[in-house]
């Protein structure tokens, strides 16, 4: 005689794109807390190097969260959902590439918030260095627009993208896109990318999760012997 009972069976490891996308929201969130209210773009050179001899130790912990573990968790993301979807070709390419490129550039910008605050600099070097961390950030956001676009087209590929995710992907590459020119000046955008932000970190979220929840242990109804 025999019962059949419930036995996990593995599918694969779904845990990495979970992990990442909580460390990256959390990077982020945490970041922005702490993160003293920075010059505009216009602003003098001897204003911004005095925002920086002022606020040192807090845009060096700012900067090591909202750039530095967010960008790891970025790149974790990125491998996370290339493996778990186990999407192959030019897909798998664009994801791990255009993810690993994005964090990153997001590394960039911590070592230059690093170098603005550590040793003595002419107003003219601070206020380079300034435009610098907005000009790679602009970079940045136009990959993390493209890795929103091909990370949702292969979580889709295993049932991992529902109707909303993939409306939610496809507004917040425009919303990205034109956000960012608030980093070079236009302030009237600002509002967009401050949007397009909170929208980029409950995306990744979202689909972190919902990649690591398809890959998850299916059930499989297995005969075990009983006296």
């Amino acid at each position: 005689m025999s019962t059949t009972v419930p036995t996990p069976v593995a599918v694969r490891s779904p845990n990495t794109p979970a992990v990442a996308a909580a460390a990256y929201v959390l990077s982020w969130i945490a970041g922005l807390l702490l993160a003293p209210a920075a010059p505009g773009y216009d602003a003098p050179a001897s204003g911004i190097a005095e925002f920086y001899a002022d606020h040192g130790p807090a845009v060096i912990s700012s900067a090591l969260l909202v750039h530095g573990t967010a960008g790891l968790a970025l790149a974790g993301l990125a491998v996370g959902i290339a493996r778990v979807t186990g999407v192959r070709g030019g897909l798998r390419r664009a994801v791990v590439g255009i993810g690993l490129t994005a964090a990153a550039l997001s590394l960039l910008q911590f070592a230059l918030a690093v170098a603005a605050v550590v040793g003595e600099h002419a107003a003219t070097t601070s206020r380079t260095l300034l435009l610098a961390i907005d000009f790679v950030d602009v970079l940045k956001i136009a990959l993390l627009a493209a890795f929103a676009a091909v990370a949702t087209t292969a979580a889709a590929r295993v049932g991992a993208a529902p109707r909303w995710l993939q409306v939610t992907a496809a507004v917040l590459v425009p919303l990205l896109l034109v956000g960012s020119a608030a980093l070079i000046g236009v302030d009237a955008l600002m509002p967009v990318l401050e949007l397009s932000l909170l929208l980029l970190l409950a995306w990744a979220a979202a689909t972190g999760y919902l990649v690591a929840r398809s890959a998850r242990p299916h059930t499989r109804p297995q005969p075990v012997p009983t006296a």
